[in-house]
């Protein structure tokens, strides 16, 4: 199988920092140019950091770029869940390795002329890098073969009523994503909040002593305790999810849509919205998740953190 050449763009929180703890291990599926950071869950010295940090610990030097430290139009509006630094509670030493020079824009347009339209994005926070990298080189555009997002949603939202918390935070960023004719799949809430974290996942993660066990364990430990000590969500795995659609596509459900998102709506910012009846008259850009195999989801999940005991 060849593997896709991939840049996975993170604001690395804590269900951030299991996607990349299994990106890494689908290294025989992923060809990973790089990790870029963006502000989103926190700010960006600690998403930057924090995304350094799980890579070195996880005993990788794959390079890491610092993106955009502030949305194009609004203000950053942080989230709480994943406390004060982004991961919690949990404590990571600090990385030897450092940052690249290039911004996150410049490595995800200097990837895409080197992979000659092969090459994927995967982002999981808000898609300011993206949003960058399409207006600052509007050649880009048919050098990206897809576009992954963990965001949106076909209903509703967790931010505002309407509102999934990625896409509220730069709405202006995602509306030139998703207008940029780029094949996108949106792996938004309508699918990732369905599997609740199972007693026995926690289990079966504390079993693998390995890095990998170590980090999901820890982070699971604090996703459980978060919603009382500090009032943030229940465990979930949105980012995770948005990477197993890639390589594990079997387990999503999609459904094509012409989509959009509105920028300033006082109840609607950052809605992602689906034209459900062809009233634009215009064909579908998005492939929208709107199921999931739960239960096929979470075997994945726990095979691959056991396989690296292999590694």
């Amino acid at each position: 199988m060849q593997r896709i050449p991939i840049i996975i763009d993170v604001d690395t929180g804590t269900d951030d920092a299991i996607c990349i703890t299994a990106a890494l291990l689908h290294q025989d599926q992923l060809d990973i140019k790089a990790f870029t950071s963006v502000c989103g869950n926190v700010t960006l010295d600690k998403t930057s950091q924090n995304t350094r940090n799980v890579v070195s610990y996880l005993g990788y030097d794959l390079p890491v770029a610092k993106g955009a430290e502030k949305p194009l139009v609004h203000e950053l509006t942080v989230a709480k869940s994943h406390g004060n630094t982004g991961l919690g509670d949990v404590i990571l030493p600090v990385s030897p390795h450092g940052f690249l020079d290039e911004p996150a824009w410049e490595v995800i347009y200097r990837h895409a002329l080197e992979e000659k339209g092969q090459l994927q994005l995967l982002a999981v926070g808000p898609l300011t890098n993206l949003a960058l990298a399409i207006t600052r080189h509007p050649d880009i555009i048919p050098l990206i073969r897809k576009i992954t997002i963990m965001g949106g949603g076909v209903w509703g939202g967790n931010m505002t009523m309407t509102s999934e918390f990625n896409i509220y935070n730069d709405p202006d960023a995602a509306k030139i994503v998703f207008d940029s004719g780029i094949e996108m799949t949106m792996i938004g809430l309508d699918v990732t909040l369905k599997p609740k974290l199972p007693d026995w996942v926690v289990d079966e993660t504390a079993s693998v002593k390995t890095p990998y066990g170590d980090l999901v364990s820890r982070i699971f430990d604090f996703m459980k305790r978060r919603k009382t000590e500090i009032g943030g969500d229940d465990p979930n795995l949105h980012d995770v999810i948005a990477l197993a659609s890639i390589v594990r596509p079997d387990l999503i459900t999609t459904k094509d849509f012409f989509m959009t998102v509105e920028t300033e709506g006082t109840i609607t910012r950052g809605m992602t919205i689906a034209d459900f009846h062809g009233v634009e008259e215009k064909e579908p850009n998005v492939h929208a998740a709107v199921d999931i195999d739960i239960e096929g989801f979470w075997r994945w999940f726990v095979d691959m953190l056991k396989s690296s005991s292999c590694c």
